[in-house]
């Protein structure tokens, strides 16, 4: 008896595929990427590209409506988790869109734009309703810069790298005074495994935004502080623990949510040039106090 198979298209590279109808997760035999049965396109005579693209429309918004809490979870043991599941939440979306614009190429260009459309005039449907409008459009800002954009790219749809890049244009247009920037799902992962153990990972983010070397006469004097005087406190290696746990999450805030080289700059203007001139002098102790406080109210700023 013949085996019976499925036909699809990978969403990865755009081959045709014939997978056994039995197999729940396979890979691609062209470009060897792994996936779950309702990840293959299905041919383009089997697909009606507009029907697909309403339902991404008709669902878009879950992407970022009542996700907020995410942002509590931009930590280096919590975001890997959340991510991929965020993703298996959201990427059918996006296939969606991905079949509709392979049942329909001549017109994959206008869905994109048009599910962009659609998702920042409901954004702002949304925000209109909340009394504090600025607010609410940060803290989606966020979700859409760490989660939606990635997640995305991560996909490996063939439309994914110009839906994403589509998407932040967009925005950028209508809202040039907070912008946010594209990242991968790789990079922001990658950003909390990184080795600027606790009290100098800001300081060395700073550092490097302003094109200074990693040897610097100011991160060696931080570097010093936090593996003498600190590390001495009956309290310092707690703190330079919690320092570990929060500074990759704000250092990754800030490089995909905000201008860089402004906030660094306004980081260094109203906290390091000081704690760099305690350290000169010998105040240890106002150091210690002065960079806490950084600490605790970029948390506050970026994490809650």
């Amino acid at each position: 008896m013949a085996e019976k198979l499925l036909e699809g298209i990978c969403p990865a590279c755009g081959k045709a595929l014939q997978i056994p109808e039995e197999l729940q997760d396979f890979s691609c035999m062209y470009c060897g990427r792994r996936m779950r049965r309702d990840e293959l396109v299905l041919p383009e005579t089997e697909t009606d590209g507009a029907e697909a693209l309403q339902f991404a429309k008709e669902h878009i918004l879950e992407c970022v409506r009542g996700q907020r809490d995410l942002r509590n979870a931009i930590r280096k043991d919590s975001f890997d988790e959340t991510f991929l599941r965020y993703e298996q939440e959201h990427g059918e979306i996006f296939r969606k869109l991905e079949a509709a614009c392979l049942a329909e190429p001549e017109r994959s260009e206008q869905y994109q734009e048009e599910l962009v459309e659609t998702f920042l005039d409901g954004l702002e449907a949304l925000w209109s309703q909340e009394p504090k409008h600025k607010f609410a459009m940060e803290d989606d800002k966020v979700i859409i810069a760490i989660y939606l954009a990635p997640m995305v790219r991560h996909l490996k749809l063939r439309c994914g790298e110009n839906f994403a890049s589509l998407l932040q244009s967009r925005w950028v247009e209508r809202y040039p005074k907070s912008p946010f920037y594209l990242g991968s799902y790789e990079e922001l992962s990658a950003g909390f495994r990184k080795k600027y153990l606790g009290l100098c990972f800001i300081t060395t983010a700073v550092c490097r935004q302003e094109g200074k070397p990693d040897d610097c006469a100011e991160l060696t004097a931080f570097r010093t502080f936090r593996d003498g005087y600190l590390r001495g406190c009956p309290d310092g290696p707690a703190l330079i623990a919690e320092y570990y746990e929060i500074a990759p999450a704000i250092v990754t805030m800030i490089g995909v949510c905000e201008d860089a080289g402004l906030a660094y700059g306004e980081i260094r203007r109203r906290w390091l040039e000081d704690c760099y001139r305690d350290l000169q002098a010998g105040r240890m102790e106002d150091c210690k106090a002065r960079y806490t406080e950084m600490v605790r109210t970029l948390e506050r700023q970026y994490l809650q």
